[in-house]
């Protein structure tokens, strides 16, 4: 593969680059974003069926972010790491340094085109590694101006280079045996991605699918818990991995929380091609028959469509988004990853049964609780076998750079953002030094019994007695 001899060949120039200059050409990746925001924003409605809203908020702004955060603290998570060594080493010194895995292959999705393609392929960059970044088939035009942002920020050569294709073309980069590979995916296609990497022993980060309840506790500001749960379920036409996808509300606010999501969810205005509204069109007719099939699902098992619905004869890429009652834990909407703009509502009684709805889930990326009770709210977040949690908002959460972003369970594993994200793409070394002026060590052979004698009597005196006291 040409574009792994070419990512091999720059990685030892690029790795002995001080972090200061390997940042050069991820500033000018900002600054680039910056002045063409207008055009980025038009052809994420054209490709991608963003609004200018959404294009600009979770695509543009959260990838801006992150190069900002990894401008001023790259170069001090990247230093080494003085640690303790113990009395019986006392001679040595002891530090981690963090080194970059090497090549790094980054296989991104189609519903952030942006966001979910430069924020790690930067980031790997950014840490020394070279990286061969292969964007979504499905949005050529994108893909392209990605390319010609990447050609023009002047990295050296060989060090960040896009592979275009399918699914083809993403087996062959794994084949190429790069030294980390991050995919993020649907669940099943991460399952192909992990057996194949996982048979070359290739390190994997999987960004996967997930399901996420929100809980809108008795004590929940019901107008914010609403208008949450709109935004979270319809952003982007609920093609976000994070999306609300299920709502669990008290029995008690259960009547007055639907009104205002029935309420809210009517006001929203639908278009498509990036034309001025909340909610665009769906990117893929594939996407759009999977959440027709559910919706059918649903309602064939008696539940009910409180607003929205697909008017007869209805066609892609629009699909309104639809608030759902009446449903059940067994309908196919409550247990699959929707990706589309269906909002299904349930009531609960106790908070040991919404822990138990919200965990039953095989997926844990995300959730959210709304509750006016903060101690309550931590308590409950507690409880959720989830990668992240919002208490009294959704979604907003992936935008701050400073918390690690990733699942549990069939969400994946890994983690993007702040340290843990830099750090995933490299490799800790751990370092002891010793000032070398002795010929020989207690435990060195030969073997003497009075070093023995005294080794026990040091272990009996240091780790005899209960720790923690005095």
């Amino acid at each position: 593969m040409k574009e792994m001899f070419a990512a091999r060949a720059a990685a030892p120039g690029w790795r002995a680059l001080p972090v200061r200059d390997r940042m050069q050409p991820i500033r000018f990746v900002r600054q680039l974003l910056v002045r063409d925001l207008d055009e980025w924003i038009a052809l994420l409605g054209q490709e991608a069926g963003k609004t200018p809203m959404d294009a600009l908020t979770t695509d543009l702004l959260t990838v801006i972010q992150a190069i900002a955060y990894y401008e001023k603290n790259t170069a001090k998570l990247l230093r080494s790491r003085r640690v303790r060594t113990p009395l019986w080493l006392a001679g040595s010194s002891s530090h981690i340094a963090y080194e970059p895995c090497g090549v790094a292959a980054i296989i991104a999705p189609w519903n952030f085109p942006l966001q979910l393609t430069l924020i790690p392929a930067l980031a790997a960059a950014a840490v020394g590694n070279t990286v061969l970044l292969k964007p979504s088939e499905k949005l050529p035009l994108l893909s392209k101006r990605i390319a010609a942002l990447i050609e023009e920020a002047a990295f050296p050569p060989g060090v960040l280079q896009l592979v275009e294709g399918g699914q083809a073309e993403a087996e062959r980069l794994i084949d190429a045996r790069p030294d980390k590979l991050w995919f993020t995916g649907s669940e099943a296609a991460g399952r192909s991605v992990l057996a194949r990497a996982g048979a070359q022993l290739i390190p994997c980060v999987l960004e996967l699918g997930g399901k996420d309840p929100m809980i809108v506790c008795a004590d929940a500001h019901i107008e914010r818990a609403a208008r949450a749960a709109v935004w979270g379920a319809f952003l982007h036409s609920g093609q976000v991995c994070i999306s609300v996808e299920r709502v669990y509300v008290h029995e008690s606010i259960y009547a007055a929380f639907l009104a205002a999501v029935v309420a809210y969810t009517r006001e929203l205005r639908q278009a498509e091609g990036g034309s001025w509204s909340e909610i665009g069109a769906l990117a893929t007719e594939e996407g759009w028959h999977k959440v027709k099939r559910l919706l059918d699902d649903a309602v064939a098992k008696g539940a009910s469509i409180a607003a929205g619905g697909l008017p007869p004869g209805a066609e892609p890429p629009l699909f309104p988004p639809t608030v759902l009652t009446g449903v059940t834990e067994e309908m196919q909407l409550m247990q699959e990853e929707i990706f589309g703009p269906l909002l299904p509502i349930m009531a609960f009684q106790s908070e040991d049964e919404v822990i138990r709805l919200a965990n039953a889930s095989p997926y844990g990326l995300s959730a959210s609780i709304f509750t006016a009770n903060r101690k309550k709210g931590l308590a409950l977040a507690a409880r959720l076998e989830t990668g992240s949690c919002s208490i009294n908002d959704v979604v907003r959460h992936i935008g701050n750079m400073h918390l690690p972003f990733g699942g549990v369970k069939a969400s994946g594993f890994g983690r993007a953002h702040g340290e843990e994200g830099l750090l995933a793409f490299c490799r800790s070394k751990s370092v002891m030094v010793n000032a070398g002026r002795s010929s020989s060590q207690i435990n060195w052979f030969p073997y003497r019994e009075q070093a023995f004698s005294g080794l026990k009597q040091a272990i009996g005196y240091m780790y005899g007695r209960r720790r923690g006291r005095r």
